[in-house]
């Protein structure tokens, strides 16, 4: 069984992240002259942080990009890459410490006793907004330590979740556990909830997933094993587990997110199954600091990543969608595939990673909503779904790239990962007729046509409907009267 737990981790793990590499190294342009620098950092958007009314922190693996949102709805993009927050990969954990403090954690992917393995890259922060960064490498024990079982490697120990209670900063990390630091990361010290000498091989209460601060003392801290609390910073725990005799317990033991909804004075969690054939997928909350527990959406096996509020209503994205309750979780909806016509992009895949709520001076209200294939966000101040949603995704322009005049990105393109394979042909700019795909005898394979204002893409498929063999593919595309050839590698 513990090897069975053990595979469940590394799925979860991996499913954001190798994503994220996925994403980063679709971009093939040659050395990169600064193009992403004003534009969104890559499409596989982990973790979102609203710093406040205007600003927007965008954690994704291939780097960090902060949103600036100005009166007139206009976004200002920054983005910030390895040699800007000095630490290595992409950003797996983000956490605002008071209203300027910004916190991230970056893990990338190595090779490990023949394995590709993920590992952690350290922590940032930064008090100007990106101006200047302080790194903290990712906290590792000498393999003399005789206290505890010591981790002594930042493979499969990479940072998901960052919280702070006072002046204390405490990380969740797979292999390092629950850890926390007086002195901004110069020093670390490992914690345990169980009372137990900490050890991530043996305790799976010790392998540390999800963090919530709430007010100036109250911590939860979110396991394979449950859900602990402690309201003193750290010194005494409380725990909830699974149980199968009481459904007043949480529906599983891997706490997979945590978040507070103030309007109702309410702890929630995105709670899946680990060692108990009785645990499930649902998402449990609590209005009596954990005393008992209601689960909610049992029967749709959903893997929530993340929870979000703006009063009485509940965002959830998950691996299905974007569940959303517009009146405390009696009622939900699923959103999946959008479409913004106005760009012309669209988000094409059911899996959704993070969303983040920031109301605005301005008395509109924006709910912004990460996928692996872009970032979008609409206006909710009369209700989900009362405006048009608006979707951003990470690209090179061809007003910075003119030639060629259209390429196609991700490249290598995998029909099975990806979904599609998109064409970009510059800002208000249009086909003069279908883009025509060729194999590599040049003989004709399918024909991408232009769908009202939306961006042409392409499935991967021929005319007759079946996935095309992996291998080098060209298109021809038509705009403004000048026609450009293209080169497409498919890996399935």
């Amino acid at each position: 069984m513990k090897k069975i737990i053990i595979a469940l981790c590394l799925v979860f793990m991996m499913s954001g992240l190798q994503a994220q590499a996925l994403l980063k190294s679709s971009f093939t342009l040659e050395d990169d002259p600064g193009y992403f620098s004003e534009t969104l950092y890559g499409n596989g958007i982990v973790d979102l942080v609203v710093q406040n009314d205007s600003t927007l922190w965008a954690a994704t693996g291939y780097g960090l990009s902060k949103a600036i949102v100005h009166s007139n709805g206009s976004i200002e993009w920054h983005s910030f890459s390895e040699k800007n927050y000095l630490g290595k990969g992409g950003v797996s954990a983000m956490a605002l410490k008071g209203d300027s403090v910004l916190w991230i954690a970056t893990a990338f992917d190595t090779v490990a006793q023949g394995s590709e393995l993920p590992a952690g890259g350290g922590l940032s922060f930064t008090k100007d907004g990106g101006k200047t960064w302080k790194h903290v490498p990712q906290p590792v024990d000498s393999r003399y330590e005789e206290n505890y079982s010591p981790t002594t490697t930042v493979v499969q120990n990479l940072t998901y979740d960052i919280a702070f209670v006072g002046r204390r900063v405490w990380i969740a990390s797979f292999g390092g556990g629950l850890r926390y630091s007086d002195d901004n990361g110069t020093t670390w010290q490992v914690a345990t909830t169980d009372g137990l000498p900490f050890s991530s091989a043996a305790h799976l209460n010790h392998r540390a997933f999800s963090l919530l601060s709430v007010g100036d003392s109250a911590l939860w801290v979110g396991t394979a094993e449950g859900i602990s609390k402690s309201l003193d910073n750290g010194v005494t725990w409380e725990r909830h587990k699974f149980s199968r005799s009481d459904s007043a317990t949480i529906s599983g033991n891997f706490v997979v997110a945590l978040a507070w909804q103030e309007a109702q004075h309410t702890l929630w969690a995105s709670t899946i199954q680990a060692q108990d054939t009785a645990e499930y997928k649902a998402l449990s909350r609590s209005s009596d600091g954990g005393q008992t527990w209601e689960r909610l959406l049992g029967d749709h096996n959903l893997f929530a990543h993340n929870l979000t509020f703006s009063g009485n209503e509940v965002f959830a994205p998950s691996d299905l969608g974007l569940y959303y309750s517009p009146d405390n979780g009696a009622n939900w909806q699923i959103i999946s595939t959008l479409s913004d016509a106005e760009s012309g992009n669209e988000i094409l895949q059911d899996e959704y990673y993070s969303a983040a709520v920031m109301p605005r001076t301005t008395g509109s209200t924006l709910l912004w909503l990460g996928s692996s294939d872009g970032l979008a966000y609409q206006d909710i101040s009369n209700g989900l779904g009362t405006t048009d949603w608006h979707i951003v995704r990470s690209f090179v322009s061809s007003a910075l790239r003119p030639k060629p005049r259209v390429y196609a990105y991700p490249s290598p393109f995998s029909p099975s990962r990806h979904l599609y394979i998109r064409f970009e042909l510059g800002e208000g700019k249009t086909l003069d007729e279908p883009i025509k795909i060729y194999d590599f005898a040049m003989d004709p394979v399918a024909s991408v046509p232009m769908e009202d204002t939306l961006k042409p893409k392409w499935d991967g498929t021929m005319s007759n409907g079946a996935v095309v063999a992996s291998g080098v593919y060209f298109f021809r595309a038509k705009v403004g009267g000048q026609v450009t050839w293209g080169k497409i590698v498919v890996i399935n």
